[in-house]
Protein backbone atom coordinates (compact mmCIF):
# COMPACT_ATOMS: atom_id res chain seq x y z
CA UNK A 1 0.00 0.00 0.00
CA UNK A 2 1.40 3.71 -0.75
CA UNK A 3 0.28 6.68 1.10
CA UNK A 4 1.62 9.49 -0.79
CA UNK A 5 5.76 8.93 -1.47
CA UNK A 6 5.91 6.51 1.88
CA UNK A 7 4.91 2.78 1.68
CA UNK A 8 2.98 0.82 4.57
CA UNK A 9 6.64 -0.97 5.16
CA UNK A 10 8.93 2.18 5.39
CA UNK A 11 6.16 3.73 7.78
CA UNK A 12 6.11 0.92 10.27
CA UNK A 13 9.90 0.22 10.08
CA UNK A 14 9.88 4.39 10.81
CA UNK A 15 7.65 4.13 13.58
CA UNK A 16 9.63 1.20 15.09
CA UNK A 17 12.77 3.30 14.90
CA UNK A 18 11.24 6.02 16.44
CA UNK A 19 9.77 3.84 19.23
CA UNK A 20 13.13 2.22 20.15
CA UNK A 21 15.07 5.76 20.19
CA UNK A 22 12.41 7.25 22.66
CA UNK A 23 12.73 3.88 24.80
CA UNK A 24 16.54 4.33 24.85
CA UNK A 25 16.07 7.92 25.54
CA UNK A 26 13.14 7.82 28.61
CA UNK A 27 16.18 5.22 29.76
CA UNK A 28 18.81 7.19 30.04
CA UNK A 29 16.68 9.63 31.48
CA UNK A 30 15.82 7.59 34.24
CA UNK A 31 19.47 6.98 34.61
CA UNK A 32 20.77 10.44 34.77
CA UNK A 33 17.75 10.98 37.58
CA UNK A 34 18.69 8.35 39.69
CA UNK A 35 22.40 9.76 39.79
CA UNK A 36 24.11 11.43 41.69
CA UNK A 37 27.75 12.88 40.71
CA UNK A 38 30.13 15.80 42.21
CA UNK A 39 32.55 17.07 39.87
CA UNK A 40 35.89 19.88 40.45
CA UNK A 41 35.76 20.87 37.05
CA UNK A 42 39.00 21.90 35.69
CA UNK A 43 38.09 25.30 34.61
CA UNK A 44 41.99 26.97 34.77
CA UNK A 45 43.19 28.65 37.64
CA UNK A 46 39.63 29.32 39.76
CA UNK A 47 36.85 27.21 41.21
CA UNK A 48 33.65 25.75 40.00
CA UNK A 49 32.10 22.70 41.12
CA UNK A 50 29.05 20.70 40.32
CA UNK A 51 26.92 18.54 42.34
CA UNK A 52 24.25 16.80 39.77
CA UNK A 53 21.35 14.60 40.20
CA UNK A 54 19.38 14.17 37.30
CA UNK A 55 17.38 17.47 36.85
CA UNK A 56 18.49 19.10 39.65
CA UNK A 57 21.87 20.49 39.41
CA UNK A 58 23.92 22.77 42.13
CA UNK A 59 27.02 25.05 40.73
CA UNK A 60 29.34 26.34 42.79
CA UNK A 61 31.80 29.12 41.40
CA UNK A 62 32.17 29.33 38.10
CA UNK A 63 36.08 30.17 37.23
CA UNK A 64 37.58 33.04 35.14
CA UNK A 65 36.24 31.72 32.06
CA UNK A 66 32.78 31.67 30.67
CA UNK A 67 32.94 29.75 27.71
CA UNK A 68 35.68 27.03 29.20
CA UNK A 69 32.98 26.79 32.45
CA UNK A 70 30.15 25.97 30.00
CA UNK A 71 32.13 23.97 28.12
CA UNK A 72 32.86 21.95 31.09
CA UNK A 73 29.35 21.75 32.18
CA UNK A 74 28.04 20.40 28.81
CA UNK A 75 30.30 17.13 29.69
CA UNK A 76 28.05 16.72 33.22
CA UNK A 77 24.95 17.98 32.65
CA UNK A 78 21.99 16.89 30.06
CA UNK A 79 21.68 18.71 26.88
CA UNK A 80 18.15 18.83 27.22
CA UNK A 81 18.20 20.58 31.16
CA UNK A 82 18.97 24.30 30.94
CA UNK A 83 18.01 25.02 34.46
CA UNK A 84 20.28 25.25 37.13
CA UNK A 85 18.81 25.18 40.72
CA UNK A 86 20.74 26.53 42.89
CA UNK A 87 24.33 28.84 42.20
CA UNK A 88 26.80 29.56 44.97
CA UNK A 89 29.09 32.21 43.88
CA UNK A 90 31.65 31.69 47.22
CA UNK A 91 32.92 35.05 46.91
CA UNK A 92 33.33 38.22 44.56
CA UNK A 93 37.00 37.69 42.73
CA UNK A 94 37.15 37.33 39.12
CA UNK A 95 38.54 33.31 39.24
CA UNK A 96 35.53 32.39 41.03
CA UNK A 97 32.69 34.71 39.38
CA UNK A 98 34.48 35.41 36.20
CA UNK A 99 32.51 32.76 34.30
CA UNK A 100 29.05 33.67 36.03
CA UNK A 101 27.72 35.92 33.80
CA UNK A 102 28.01 33.35 30.75
CA UNK A 103 25.98 31.00 33.09
CA UNK A 104 23.16 33.36 33.28
CA UNK A 105 23.35 33.14 29.21
CA UNK A 106 22.55 29.59 28.77
CA UNK A 107 20.98 28.21 31.45
CA UNK A 108 18.04 29.55 34.07
CA UNK A 109 19.45 30.04 37.27
CA UNK A 110 16.39 29.58 40.08
CA UNK A 111 18.04 30.46 43.18
CA UNK A 112 21.96 31.98 44.04
CA UNK A 113 22.84 31.76 47.66
CA UNK A 114 24.91 34.78 48.53
CA UNK A 115 27.25 36.68 51.14
CA UNK A 116 26.59 39.51 50.13
CA UNK A 117 30.28 40.92 49.51
CA UNK A 118 30.86 42.87 46.53
CA UNK A 119 34.07 43.90 45.13
CA UNK A 120 34.79 46.97 42.53
CA UNK A 121 35.94 44.55 39.39
CA UNK A 122 34.42 43.90 35.90
CA UNK A 123 33.57 40.23 36.70
CA UNK A 124 31.64 41.90 39.52
CA UNK A 125 29.38 44.46 38.02
CA UNK A 126 28.83 41.92 34.85
CA UNK A 127 27.65 39.10 37.01
CA UNK A 128 25.65 40.71 39.87
CA UNK A 129 24.35 43.93 37.11
CA UNK A 130 22.95 40.42 35.64
CA UNK A 131 21.72 38.70 38.30
CA UNK A 132 19.30 41.37 38.85
CA UNK A 133 18.53 41.80 35.43
CA UNK A 134 17.13 38.16 35.06
CA UNK A 135 15.37 38.70 38.59
CA UNK A 136 16.84 35.52 40.28
CA UNK A 137 15.77 35.07 43.54
CA UNK A 138 18.61 35.68 45.93
CA UNK A 139 18.67 34.54 49.30
CA UNK A 140 21.56 35.00 52.38
CA UNK A 141 24.55 32.57 52.01
CA UNK A 142 25.30 31.91 55.77
CA UNK A 143 25.54 29.06 58.39
CA UNK A 144 22.40 27.42 58.83
CA UNK A 145 21.47 27.16 55.02
CA UNK A 146 21.61 23.60 53.85
CA UNK A 147 19.68 22.36 50.20
CA UNK A 148 18.65 19.15 50.51
CA UNK A 149 18.55 17.01 47.10
CA UNK A 150 15.13 14.64 45.99
CA UNK A 151 17.22 11.39 45.49
CA UNK A 152 19.77 11.54 48.38
CA UNK A 153 22.41 14.24 49.60
CA UNK A 154 22.22 17.69 51.94
CA UNK A 155 24.58 20.40 50.90
CA UNK A 156 25.12 22.82 54.80
CA UNK A 157 26.32 25.75 54.77
CA UNK A 158 28.96 26.35 57.45
CA UNK A 159 30.54 29.65 56.98
CA UNK A 160 30.17 32.88 57.08
CA UNK A 161 27.79 33.13 60.10
CA UNK A 162 26.59 35.55 59.06
CA UNK A 163 25.87 38.40 56.10
CA UNK A 164 28.89 40.24 55.12
CA UNK A 165 28.98 43.70 54.10
CA UNK A 166 29.30 45.25 50.96
CA UNK A 167 32.62 46.70 51.21
CA UNK A 168 34.34 43.73 52.94
CA UNK A 169 38.53 44.84 52.43
CA UNK A 170 39.48 40.86 52.37
CA UNK A 171 36.66 38.67 50.37
CA UNK A 172 38.68 35.75 50.84
CA UNK A 173 37.97 36.22 54.73
CA UNK A 174 34.21 35.78 53.91
CA UNK A 175 34.54 32.71 51.48
CA UNK A 176 31.88 30.50 52.05
CA UNK A 177 32.60 26.98 53.08
CA UNK A 178 30.36 23.97 52.83
CA UNK A 179 29.82 20.17 53.39
CA UNK A 180 27.97 17.82 50.84
CA UNK A 181 26.84 14.58 52.50
CA UNK A 182 25.90 11.51 50.69
CA UNK A 183 25.84 8.44 52.52
CA UNK A 184 28.90 7.95 54.40
CA UNK A 185 30.94 9.98 51.74
CA UNK A 186 31.94 13.89 52.80
CA UNK A 187 33.00 16.90 51.22
CA UNK A 188 34.44 19.48 53.00
CA UNK A 189 34.68 22.77 50.09
CA UNK A 190 36.14 25.94 51.49
CA UNK A 191 36.30 28.14 48.71
CA UNK A 192 39.56 30.81 49.35
CA UNK A 193 39.07 30.93 53.16
CA UNK A 194 42.38 31.65 54.59
CA UNK A 195 43.38 29.95 58.50
CA UNK A 196 40.04 27.67 57.91
CA UNK A 197 40.34 26.69 61.29
CA UNK A 198 40.52 29.91 62.85
CA UNK A 199 37.57 30.59 61.48
CA UNK A 200 35.51 27.75 61.91
CA UNK A 201 37.35 26.00 64.40
CA UNK A 202 34.57 23.40 65.29
CA UNK A 203 35.29 21.84 61.72
CA UNK A 204 34.70 17.66 61.49
CA UNK A 205 36.20 14.91 59.59
CA UNK A 206 35.31 15.05 56.01
CA UNK A 207 36.41 11.91 53.33
CA UNK A 208 37.57 14.48 50.81
CA UNK A 209 38.76 18.20 51.27
CA UNK A 210 38.54 20.52 48.61
CA UNK A 211 42.02 22.47 49.15
CA UNK A 212 41.25 25.91 49.85
CA UNK A 213 42.44 28.71 47.85
CA UNK A 214 44.58 26.64 45.07
CA UNK A 215 46.64 25.46 47.78
CA UNK A 216 47.88 28.47 49.11
CA UNK A 217 50.08 28.11 51.87
CA UNK A 218 47.87 30.22 54.05
CA UNK A 219 45.61 27.20 54.11
CA UNK A 220 44.75 23.57 54.83
CA UNK A 221 47.33 23.96 57.60
CA UNK A 222 48.31 20.80 60.21
CA UNK A 223 45.72 22.28 62.17
CA UNK A 224 43.23 21.76 59.87
CA UNK A 225 43.99 18.58 58.35
CA UNK A 226 43.90 17.27 62.16
CA UNK A 227 40.46 18.14 62.51
CA UNK A 228 39.34 16.68 59.20
CA UNK A 229 41.69 13.99 58.68
CA UNK A 230 40.65 13.96 54.42
CA UNK A 231 40.98 10.89 52.61
CA UNK A 232 41.63 12.20 49.66
CA UNK A 233 41.65 16.22 48.83
CA UNK A 234 40.85 18.20 45.58
CA UNK A 235 42.62 20.99 44.56
CA UNK A 236 41.33 23.28 42.18
CA UNK A 237 44.52 25.07 40.33
CA UNK A 238 45.73 26.41 37.00
CA UNK A 239 49.06 27.80 35.50
CA UNK A 240 49.63 30.30 37.36
CA UNK A 241 52.22 33.03 38.92
CA UNK A 242 51.43 32.09 42.36
CA UNK A 243 53.27 28.75 43.11
CA UNK A 244 49.92 27.23 43.79
CA UNK A 245 50.06 24.80 44.62
CA UNK A 246 52.66 25.27 47.50
CA UNK A 247 55.12 23.04 48.28
CA UNK A 248 54.40 23.46 52.20
CA UNK A 249 50.77 22.25 51.39
CA UNK A 250 51.40 19.37 48.83
CA UNK A 251 53.95 18.29 51.55
CA UNK A 252 51.69 18.39 54.62
CA UNK A 253 49.26 16.50 52.95
CA UNK A 254 51.37 13.85 52.10
CA UNK A 255 52.49 13.30 55.41
CA UNK A 256 49.05 12.70 56.02
CA UNK A 257 48.46 10.32 53.62
CA UNK A 258 45.97 11.90 51.98
CA UNK A 259 45.47 10.90 48.54
CA UNK A 260 46.02 14.74 45.82
CA UNK A 261 44.39 15.09 42.88
CA UNK A 262 44.46 17.97 40.93
CA UNK A 263 42.44 20.04 37.98
CA UNK A 264 45.60 20.77 36.38
CA UNK A 265 46.58 17.47 35.89
CA UNK A 266 43.33 15.29 36.31
CA UNK A 267 41.28 17.91 34.38
CA UNK A 268 37.62 17.22 35.90
CA UNK A 269 37.56 15.33 39.00
CA UNK A 270 34.40 13.04 39.08
CA UNK A 271 33.12 10.85 42.08
CA UNK A 272 29.97 9.19 41.73
CA UNK A 273 27.66 8.69 44.58
CA UNK A 274 25.78 4.96 44.74
CA UNK A 275 22.38 4.54 46.90
CA UNK A 276 23.40 0.83 46.59
CA UNK A 277 26.57 1.60 48.07
CA UNK A 278 25.92 4.41 49.90
CA UNK A 279 29.13 6.26 49.54
CA UNK A 280 30.82 8.08 46.34
CA UNK A 281 33.67 7.10 44.46
CA UNK A 282 35.53 8.95 42.09
CA UNK A 283 35.78 7.91 38.55
CA UNK A 284 38.91 6.48 37.03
Amino acid sequence: MYWGWITKATFIILLTTLAIAFGLWFSLLRLDIAETKIVFLSVGQGDAILISQGMNQVVIDGGRDGRRLLSRLGRHIPFYDRTIETLIPTHPDADHIGGLSTLLERYQVRTVLDTGARTDTKSAFLFYRDLEREGVRTVPAVRGTSIELPKGGTLSILFPFAPEPADVPETNEGSVVARFEYGETSFLLTGDLPDEEHFIPDLTPATVLKAAHHGSRYSTSDVLLGLVRPKEAVISVGKNSYGHPHDEVLERLQARGTIVYRTDIDGDIVYHCSTRENRCIREW
